[in-house]
């Protein structure tokens, strides 16, 4: 199914993930006091898309984060510990990829890519530090 960007405004729920979705958590540095939390928990995140802008709202850690982008121009990203990351997100066949050279500061790329599995389901594949691990997303 091709990406569809306006599908994509709407508020999502992750509903489950990977096995082994709290080491790709972990090699992505969330603090260890927050893995089970943040591998168990049902997060929500708010979408608008318009033209070739997205932004996305989300809370965590009782903080909110509010990114906004244009697809295939290099943005900074701020994740909900305050850290500033540069990010890239396009599309790439029937997906939107972000692509992080430096995720830690020190060279590990990250690589999202998420799809549309249905109208109501998109599925976001992490590849880290030559790990690989998913999570989906409902429409709520």
């Amino acid at each position: 199914m091709p990406f569809d960007l306006q599908k994509v405004t709407g508020t999502w729920k992750s509903v489950r993930s990977s096995d082994n979705f709290k080491e790709i958590l972990k090699k992505m540095g969330v603090p260890a006091e927050h893995l089970d939390m943040m591998a168990t928990a049902e997060h929500q995140m708010e979408v608008k898309a318009a033209g070739n802008s997205v932004t996305s709202k989300r809370t965590t850690f009782g903080k909110t984060m509010e990114n906004t982008f244009t697809l295939g121009v290099e943005y900074v990203e701020t994740d909900p510990a305050g850290t500033k990351r540069k990010v890239t997100t396009d599309w790439e066949g029937d997906a939107m990829v972000s692509h992080y050279p430096s995720h830690d500061g020190k060279g590990l790329v990250l690589r999202l890519s998420r799809t549309l599995m249905d109208d109501k389901t998109m599925r976001t594949e992490y590849k880290i530090g030559g790990m690989e691990g998913w999570m989906e997303a409902k429409k709520m």
